[in-house]
């Protein structure tokens, strides 16, 4: 019976450190519907389902192209967050509003330039290629301002996105390398 048991708790741990080994960050869209700033969370709502996220230590939250501290009830947002098995982790928040209205979050690995074309390629978490027009983005490595030059093929990336009928052009292109 002991060893059924040694068994079972084995089995357990390898579940729970699967489970934070795999947990990755996910971009969720959705509205702020609560701020609790004692216990550092966010509850958001999104098609009927509220999702409380706990901010991270570092979380960024960009309002209107710059970084603030400060989101409010009825924001519409994009976050990318840590998935974990327990908690969901927010690192940064993008409100959408004024020239971020029609932008939303993507999350990538570098793939390439083209110069000739101005386009950025991500590769998604499905393995799939997307482009984006460069347009004016801005370009940051390790959050200070960089050259799309100075990425290497496989950084992890995060973009924000403007969306206008079937164009999609960055506003903003991050790389933060450990």
């Amino acid at each position: 019976m002991k060893s059924l048991s040694k068994w079972f708790g084995a089995a357990a741990a390898v579940v729970l450190l699967g489970g934070t080994a795999m947990a990755g960050d996910v971009v969720y869209v959705g509205k702020v519907k609560s701020i609790d700033s004692t216990k550092k969370e966010v509850v958001l709502t999104a098609d009927g389902k509220d999702s409380t996220f706990k901010l991270g230590d570092n979380v960024v939250i960009n309002r209107g192209g710059k970084d603030g501290n400060d989101l409010k009830p009825d924001d519409a947002v994009s976050v990318l967050f840590d998935k974990g098995p327990l908690t969901w982790t927010a690192r940064y928040f993008l409100v959408k509003e004024g020239d971020y209205a029609n932008c939303g979050l993507e999350r990538g690995a570098f793939k390439s330039m083209d110069p000739d074309k101005k386009q950025v390629t991500l590769t998604d978490e499905g393995g799939h290629d997307v482009s984006f027009a460069m347009g004016d983005a801005k370009v940051s490595l390790n959050k200070e301002d960089s050259k799309i030059e100075n990425y290497k093929i496989g950084d992890v990336t995060l973009a924000i996105v403007e969306r206008v009928g079937d164009k999609a052009t960055l506003k903003a292109i991050m790389v933060d390398r450990k």
